[in-house]
């Protein structure tokens, strides 16, 4: 059914290019002079790829106060940005080809002079933003097979990913750039703690990630939150993930069923950062609420191997968080990630997570 949809969309590509032409390609001076009346801007994956793209939607912002941004978004993620005060205007990414031509009619509205593609999945992405009508569009470096018609094509850098998306807005002559990655104005102003009790030292787990080889085994979890109830009577642990992510904190709730806490699945989105606010320090592997974490301000320890730290760790208050970083590429690389085990994070011993997080406690 795939192959029909990818069929359909690539007809549909030729006819529009066939009508209107392709996006027109530019050298670097070329792109600083481009019109800025209107900027389309493509983040429209999973949560953690979203709240890495906001610096540089923040550094469109401040760089072009007068321009319209528009942010095409993952409708499960659109709740978490309602009301962004850096934004102008949402449309929402429905998955794959749901709603395909309906979604490319709403982009071809903005009137876009600019597409930029932070994150995007192909292959619908660059057509999409081709079929929106911008006749200029980036995309942060790519192997897609669509790149040929991108304005520029960027290399891939040795740098963390928000330098990657902050050099597109750099392409286009942004100048006021910031590295912080931001969410909307309301989640700052949650001072008091309303769902974790008052009083208590509160450690957060997040046991699950979007990719297997990203998981700390929940076994860790569970022998890291007995040395910490043992030493620390005061605390208790607040387990946080998905509705399927339920069974790892059940798991982990086997340690003491008294002072750990599941919340997984029962936090929408939009209220996910109330909860991560009232933590004192998150345990986290790699995934969307470690930069939720970041995003707000709260401590963190990062468990790395799987990934690496260098591309999506913490990037801003590095006081703050304490990356645990063992080099698991022999185990990892060589295969898609779709493919990949979690043995890389078997690397990661619960003892030496113990003593960074005493630091913190």
């Amino acid at each position: 059914m795939k192959f029909i949809y990818k069929a359909l969309m690539d007809l549909a590509l030729w006819v529009y290019i066939r009508l209107n032409g392709a996006p027109l390609k530019k050298s670097l001076e070329e792109l600083r002079d481009t019109p800025k009346t209107s900027i389309l801007v493509f983040s429209n994956t999973a949560l953690g790829d979203t709240l890495l793209s906001t610096p540089a939607i923040k550094s469109l912002r401040d760089s072009f106060p007068e321009a319209r941004i528009t942010l095409f978004v993952h409708k499960n993620i659109y709740p978490l940005l309602e009301g962004a005060e850096y934004i102008d205007n949402f449309i929402v990414y429905h998955g794959g080809y749901k709603k395909f031509f309906s979604t490319v009619m709403q982009l071809r509205h903005t009137k876009a002079d600019i597409a930029l593609l932070l994150h995007s999945n192909g292959p619908q992405d660059i057509p999409m933003a081709i079929m929106s009508g911008a006749k200029t569009i980036l995309k942060t470096p790519t192997k897609s097979s669509y790149k040929h018609h991108l304005s520029y094509e960027f290399a891939k850098k040795e740098q963390h990913t928000i330098e990657d998306r902050l050099d597109l807005v750099r392409a286009i002559g942004g100048d006021k750039l910031t590295t912080r990655m931001l969410l909307p104005q309301r989640y700052y102003e949650h001072k008091k703690r309303e769902i974790l009790p008052e009083g208590a030292l509160v450690v957060g787990f997040q046991p699950g990630a979007a990719n297997i080889y990203k998981m700390w085994p929940v076994e860790n979890f569970k022998k890291l939150a007995k040395m910490i109830l043992a030493e620390y009577p005061n605390t208790i642990i607040a387990v946080t993930g998905s509705k399927k992510e339920h069974r790892l904190g059940e798991a982990i709730r086997e340690a003491d069923s008294e002072r750990i806490i599941n919340f997984c699945g029962k936090f929408g989105i939009e209220n996910l950062p109330k909860l991560i606010s009232e933590m004192d320090v998150l345990v986290t592997n790699d995934t969307g609420t470690m930069h939720v974490a970041i995003a707000l301000g709260v401590p963190t320890v990062e468990l790395f191997s799987g990934s690496e730290s260098k591309e999506t760790g913490a990037y801003q208050d590095l006081d703050r968080h304490i990356v645990v970083q063992k080099d698991g590429s022999y185990i990892r690389d060589g295969g898609a990630k779709k493919y990949r085990s979690a043995e890389a994070m078997k690397l990661i011993v619960p003892a030496d997570v113990f003593i960074y997080l005493r630091t913190r406690l």
